[in-house]
């Protein structure tokens, strides 16, 4: 079978001149180790279309003639090849794909070209269509929602590939889509010998998918280029970069962060202005919860917490023990039950004990904030027996309602046995008013913490394929400035208010283009055999710098819940925090935001302990390196303590001893230790990049602060205690 090839700094890339496929690509350091997954009858590129009437109709390379292929030879080795395809799937549509290679460039870097005469919209082009081979110790980066590694059960269980896969649907959910979920531009698969990055270099924030499925023999790392593709003719304004590297998701993340960095996005804590010093002085975050105890559950309101003064005595307890300002952030207030927008005013308890509330909470030099609802629209709340579509109707909310391809009003489908709501389209005039309005009144409660696109995950804007709102009928860019839109007029709302110190906060890391936007992020961990099996700290490692992150709902193994969740907090450089219940004490379960109240688990003593001790050492010696630094790849920590334990249901595995490594802006280098048990861990710490003299600052029942031993690198961190080593 006829081959082209390509040569980078790093690989060979064989394609097959009768397809245009991408058949083989293999690391000149070892040319036998084959990357990529036998693709016979894989096509090298597909497209989405719409009709008229909102029909998808799909197409791809196999539906053409053998492309035409042209290698061009540039200056010290470099070389272009195109290939050319016509009358894909019999239609007026052509496309041309390009890639470029060089000996002095580690990446191939492709683009595309395509020519649309069809009538129908273009909706997407995916390409290059990349899957790695199967191998046993296959791992794939996903820099998605939280952050995952995907290995094993969790590649076995990938969707096969299919053309709906690459649709923003209802089926697809509201947000699976970059700049949203998907919160970086690249994807990775490595194992024993080398590894496959992909990525895009655009700083446009055009909408893309990235997502791992099963293909053929191997896995996907498949991207659709989505939205902005005219009638006419388009050149791809960024390129697609594709390399092999050696190593782990660090040195993928590595790679990427090179360049993220650089952009515009990429402003460090150290250069804002917009981040308020309360904010940076990092008080633990307690949610209040003030109707029901779960979501899938009733919802009455907790006497325990209303009126909201009462709330007041319960927290200078938890300041008290934690010895530091906290951020009381309230949830479920809205009058129509818990997380029902927009028929959410009066709150529950009355706008006049929730200003008195905030008021006696920043007299206290605490600040107060909420969780909200996001732009999406509830018709019901099944567990406390709102209907809401009278109101709905009566306001005309369908014109806010983002649309389906075929114009249908776009349901969420997820909370469909709980809270029934439709996604609202933000470049839509009554969304952002309906919006700006509902945070003009919280922020006039007193509020400076607003967590308004809690749902909006990642800060995504929700795709809509309506005709009538002002926007193209395709999702794409236009979705990013509809997001700047909506934030700056919630900064004029703050700048009305006379509120300099309000911060506004996402659900889920904060996608990179929505950096500057945004002061925060509510990040929730996973520690090892709690929480989400597949998480990795990515995004912490690509961007802790650039914003403040916090894990007030963050996961942890009973019965040291609360112990847990505020070590792997401290480690990986985020705010600690805790739900509050009627007694005062701090949920101790383990969840990732609520749960019953009894029976109660654990010690809350030690919560509260251990939440004293990290925020002093975040808030003191570490403060150049949790708030301000950047992660770098963990320390070698030997001597650790694994602790084993069951619940039913659950068998718990947990180091004793949680541990990162970071540099600070002034280039110092520093490992971070948190010891969750009750006893003292005495641990042997190896990492070259401290340099000789280092200090250990020990965190406990007291402070302390003495040298490392030299020889032999021995650190003890107290119970329920820490130690920055810098």
């Amino acid at each position: 079978m006829p081959e082209l090839s390509l040569t980078t700094a790093c690989d060979v890339l064989r394609f097959d001149e009768a397809t245009g496929r991408l058949a083989s690509m293999r690391p000149l350091t070892a040319p036998d180790v084959e990357l990529l997954a036998p693709g016979d009858g894989l096509p090298s590129f597909a497209l989405n279309l719409l009709t008229a009437d909102g029909a998808f109709v799909t197409a791809d390379s196999r539906q053409s003639p053998p492309p035409e292929a042209r290698l061009d030879h540039g200056d010290g080795g470099s070389a272009t090849l195109s290939l050319a395809f016509a009358q894909v799937g019999g239609l007026d549509l052509d496309v041309t794909l390009r890639v470029a290679a060089s000996p002095d460039d580690r990446y191939s870097r492709w683009t595309a070209e395509v020519r649309n005469g069809t009538g129908m919209d273009l909706v997407d082009l995916q390409f290059p269509f990349v899957v790695c081979a199967q191998r046993p110790d296959l791992a794939v980066l996903d820099p998605s929602a939280f952050g995952s590694l995907l290995r094993g059960p969790a590649l076995e269980g990938l969707p096969e590939d299919a053309p709906e896969l690459w649709r923003l649907s209802v089926a697809n959910g509201s947000s699976p889509h970059y700049p949203g979920r998907s919160f970086a531009q690249f994807m990775a698969a490595y194992a024993q010998g080398a590894g496959v990055y992909l990525a895009c270099d655009d700083t446009e924030a055009n909408v893309k998918l990235f997502r791992p499925v099963r293909a053929g023999e191997g896995v996907r790392l498949g991207i659709a280029h989505i939205g902005d593709w005219p009638a006419g003719a388009r050149t791809l304004e960024y390129r697609v970069l594709l390399g092999s590297f050696e190593g782990d998701w660090y040195d993928a993340a590595e790679l990427y962060r090179g360049w993220a960095l650089q952009q515009a996005w990429a402003t460090p804590l150290t250069a804002r202005t917009d981040v308020p010093e309360w904010l940076l002085d990092s008080p633990p975050h307690i949610t209040i919860r003030l109707q029901g105890y779960v979501d899938d559950g009733v919802a009455p309101p907790i006497k325990a917490f209303l009126p909201y003064e009462k709330c007041i005595p319960l927290l200078e307890v938890v300041a008290g023990r934690v010895e530091a300002p906290l951020v009381a952030v309230l949830m479920s207030w809205e009058r129509g039950g818990p997380w029902v927008y927009p028929d959410c005013f009066p709150p529950i308890g009355g706008d006049a004990s929730m200003a008195r509330f905030a008021a006696m909470a920043r007299e206290r030099g605490w600040h107060v904030g909420s969780f909200c609802n996001g732009t999406r629209w509830v018709t019901r709340h099944l567990f406390n027996g709102y209907e809401g579509d009278a109101y709905f109707a009566e306001n005309e909310g369908r014109r806010s309602v983002s649309r389906q391809a075929d114009g249908a009003l776009w349901p969420e489908q997820w909370d469909q046995g709980w809270r029934p709501s439709y996604i609202q389209c933000m470049d839509n005039d009554m969304t952002r008013r309906i919006a700006t309005d509902f945070v003009e009144r919280l922020v006039g409660w007193g509020m400076e913490s607003i967590q308004f696109f809690d749902q909006n995950c990642n800060a995504a804007t929700f795709p809509c394929y309506a005709t009538d709102h002002g926007h193209p009928r395709i999702p794409g860019k236009w979705m990013a400035e509809a997001m700047r839109r909506m934030m700056r007029e919630f900064r004029e709302v703050d700048a009305r208010a006379g509120e300099a110190g309000v911060i506004h906060s996402t659900e889920m890391p904060c996608n990179e283009t929505c950096l500057p936007l945004f002061q925060q992020s509510d990040v929730r961990v996973s520690p090892p055999t709690s929480g989400l099996a597949d998480f990795v700290p990515v995004y912490q490692y690509l961007y802790h710098e650039c914003a403040i992150l916090h894990g007030m709902m963050s996961f942890g193994p009973e019965p040291v819940s609360m112990a847990v969740r505020s070590a792997w907090n401290l480690v990986l450089g985020e705010i600690t925090g805790g739900v509050l219940t009627g007694d005062g004490t701090l949920l101790n379960r383990d969840t990732i935001n609520w749960a019953e109240w009894e029976p109660k688990v654990g010690s809350d003593d030690d919560s509260l302990e251990m939440m004293r001790t990290v925020t002093a050492l975040r808030r003191g010696p570490a403060r150049p390196f949790l708030v301000y630094g950047r992660m770098q790849r963990p320390a070698d920590v030997q001597g650790i303590e694994v602790r084993r334990w069951e619940r039913p249901g659950r068998r718990h595995e947990l180091p004793a001893v949680a541990h990162s490594a970071w540099t600070a802006p002034d280039g110092r280098h520093g490992v971070v230790l948190a010891n969750w048990t009750n006893e003292p861990q005495t641990v042997r710490l190896n990492d070259a990049r401290l340099p000789e003299g280092a200090m250990v600052h020990t965190m406990g029942r007291e402070a302390s602060r003495a040298p490392l031993p030299p020889a032999t690198g021995q650190v003890t961190i107290p119970a329920l205690g820490c130690v920055l080593v810098a």
